[in-house]
């Protein structure tokens, strides 16, 4: 339930952004099944259930457009899943002012970044020049996260969420597992785009959490060690994020060697299925190969997004 760091992208310029005029694909509060769909490139297929549109936010401010999309799945009263998906489309305008920008917000934000913290189980960054391929596999204190973050200057950013929690009643998991996604290749594309995903571990298998701040939980690195099973747990998390971001940079363009090395993290119960016996072979080829399909006009975006799930699923 992390805010990607794009939001504090877009929050350092509050005071000249305004709403933009464009046209909004999701509306807040709005339900929404299958799959989140952020532009021509990026979309994420979701788990079964419903997800409700909790925050929507489109800008504009001369040649730079930016949107952000967070939908959470609650069930029972209590929060499942929450994804978030944002750019910001630099449009190749101020290249050297921007690049700086990037620079300070990404790697210099003491609070959060692409760069080493103790509280992060794992990070995997490519940087070269302006060029960012990060993620980030870490656990949430979503009550600290939410109620009394670090950064208390960008505090407000979750007046919306504490809104819905409160209207709905809704009962905040102690520690979720949380990926964070960030992408910006000019070779590819002029959008710097930010992806998140969190989980409560409660609903898909996950041992029980006994300690339940940031620094004693036992996902935290320090403690990991000492918890097998919640150190299998987090790996198993790790190595289906390292799917979707291997996904993520094909869709986006990334250059092969702007990419991550995230085979070493992939289990092989993630990598590959078995249907009738058969070795369906490697999810990421399958997923290029449909790609193709779609780009030559073979099958429709419909038919790419079905075939995706069930490869994925």
């Amino acid at each position: 339930m992390k805010k990607i760091l794009i939001i504090i992208l877009f929050s350092s310029l509050i005071s000249t952004i305004v709403n933009s005029d464009i046209k909004q694909r999701y509306s807040i509060g709005e339900k929404i099944t299958n799959e989140v769909i952020l532009d021509n490139k990026i979309s994420i297929d979701l788990s079964d259930g419903v997800w409700e549109v909790v925050e929507r936010t489109g800008w504009r401010w001369g040649n730079y457009t930016g949107e952000y999309i967070f939908i959470i799945k609650a069930n029972e009263k209590e929060i499942v899943e929450s994804i978030s998906l944002s750019f910001l489309n630099t449009g190749g305008k101020r290249i050297a002012d921007v690049n700086s920008w990037l620079y300070e917000v990404v790697f210099v934000n003491k609070h959060d970044g692409c760069y080493k913290r103790p509280e992060y189980y794992k990070l995997e960054l490519f940087h070269k020049g302006a060029t960012i391929n990060c993620m980030i596999i870490s656990h949430t204190d979503i009550n600290k996260e939410i109620y009394n973050p670090d950064d208390k200057e960008f505090a407000y950013l979750n007046e919306k969420i504490v809104s819905w929690i409160h209207e709905n009643s809704i009962e905040l998991p102690k520690i979720m597992l949380t990926s964070e996604h960030i992408f910006f290749s000019r070779s590819a594309s002029s959008k710097f785009y930010g992806y998140s995903h969190s989980i409560n571990p409660k609903f898909f298998e996950g041992p029980k959490t006994k300690f339940i701040t940031e620094d004693t939980s036992e996902y935290h690195p320090f403690n990991i060690d000492k918890y097998p099973i919640h150190e299998k747990f987090m790996n198993n998390f790790m190595s289906s994020q390292s799917l979707i971001h291997v996904s993520l940079e094909e869709n986006i363009g990334i250059k092969d060697y702007q990419k991550l090395e995230l085979s070493k993290y992939i289990n092989k119960k993630t990598e590959t299925k078995k249907s009738n016996g058969t070795d369906k072979g490697d999810i990421v080829s399958q997923i290029k190969d449909l790609k193709e399909l779609l780009d030559t006009g073979v099958i429709t975006q419909d038919e790419f997004v079905k075939a995706k799930k069930k490869i994925l699923n």
